[in-house]
Order: C-alpha cells, then structure tokens, then sequence
C-alpha cells in the first residue's frame, strides 16, 4: 500500500477544496479542518510561489484565472473578498451604497472606492483599478452587518434623491420587486426587512412597506 506524504495529501485536499469555488477567496481559517494551521500555512505559501494560488493580501488567497479577451490575470472579485476579510479578521462588515446599489443592479456605476465599514481597524486592499477602503464605525452603524437585506437598505440611501424622481422611482421598485420574487434569496430578504423595518428612516419606511406588501410572485420578470 502505497504511503502518501502528508504535505502532498494536504495539498490536494486543499485545492480540492478551492476548485469546489474557483470563484471564491480563501484564507488559512477555511482550511483549519484539514490540518495544522502551521502546515497550512506553508501549503499555502508554497502554491503561491509556485503561482498555483495568488496572494491577493495577508492571508488571503486565489485560484488566478486568465481573461481569455486580454490574456491578462482576472482581479479578485471585490465581494469575495470582503467576506474573506471579514471571516479572516472576525468582523462585522457593511458595504457601501453605490457599491450596494450596483450589486443589486439599480446602477451601473461602478465605484473606484469601495467603501466597507467595519467593527475592526483594517488596511486598504488595492484591486487593479479598485480600491477596498475599510472604515471603523461603532456598532450602532452595522445593525444591518451579515444581513440579507442589507444592500437593499444601503443602496436606498445612496439613491435617496432618486426616489423623488417618477420615473426613476417606478424603475427602482421593478428592480426591487424582481429581487424580492427571487425563488433563492427573495423571501429571506423581504422576511430580514420587514423584521427591520423600524431601524430604517421613515421615508425608507413607506417605501419599502408598498413593495413588501404586493405579492412578489406577480413581479414581472
């Protein structure tokens, strides 16, 4: 029977694990199941200088791809990443509302400053053009952190001024409605707003109440 060496068993298991999300970033914490945090570290290391995996910053970690148009390396989904920072640094995290808005499709600008506040004293991350800028803020300001309704009530502050505007208006409730009547993510964002509605200004309040009223299965798609 053969013997397989014990760094080569945890190097396959642990790009098994990452080819499970080839999308994702990953840190040591996410493998702590797999082995010895000393040893996976190394692994880690070790992928990187054999370019294997892409150190995006300290202990953060991707599987690099290839843009088939540019042949240049991809950069790092922003997203991932800040879910990977806030699971290596145990933080509570809330995004911006351009960033937010964009996310959820009711904008397609797409900031250069992504603007993450969080309960940790945290770098600024560069991404190619991008840049993830974490902010701390006190607890009373991430009331909505790790929740599913909280890009919806952060991109509805950024586009405050929009709402006054009719048609702009209409377009924002179609968006919202369509998301609402998602069969994967739909009822536990509408449940999380409406258990938090009253932490919400009021004007966010009777907007949100008139959609979370109408049946999110009559949503046009």
């Amino acid at each position: 029977m053969p013997i397989v060496e014990p760094d080569t068993d945890l190097r396959s298991r642990l790009l098994a694990r990452i080819e499970s999300k080839p999308d994702e970033v990953w840190t040591p914490g996410d493998f702590a199941d797999l082995g010895a945090r000393a040893a996976v570290d190394k692994t880690l290391q070790r992928l990187a200088a054999a370019e294997e995996l892409r150190r995006i910053d300290r202990g953060l970690y991707d599987r690099p791809r290839t843009n088939n148009l540019t042949g240049r390396a991809t950069v790092p989904d922003y997203r991932a990443v800040i879910r990977a920072v806030t699971r290596r640094d145990r933080a509570r995290a809330v995004i911006d509302g351009m960033t937010a808005a964009n996310d959820l499709g009711l904008t397609t600008a797409v900031p250069a400053r992504i603007e993450v506040l969080v309960d940790a004293r945290l770098k600024p991350i560069k991404l190619g053009t991008q840049e993830i800028h974490f902010k701390y803020a006190a607890p009373s300001r991430l009331y909505w952190a790790d929740r599913p309704g909280m890009r919806v009530v952060q991109a509805l502050h950024w586009m405050q001024d929009m709402l006054t505007q009719k048609g702009e208006r209409k377009r924002i409730q179609a968006t919202l409605r369509r998301l609402f009547a998602d069969p994967k993510h739909g009822e536990a964002i509408r449940e999380d707003l409406r258990a938090g509605l009253s932490a919400v200004p009021i004007w966010m309040q009777e907007f949100l109440r008139e959609i979370l009223r109408a049946d999110p299965h009559e949503a046009k798609p």
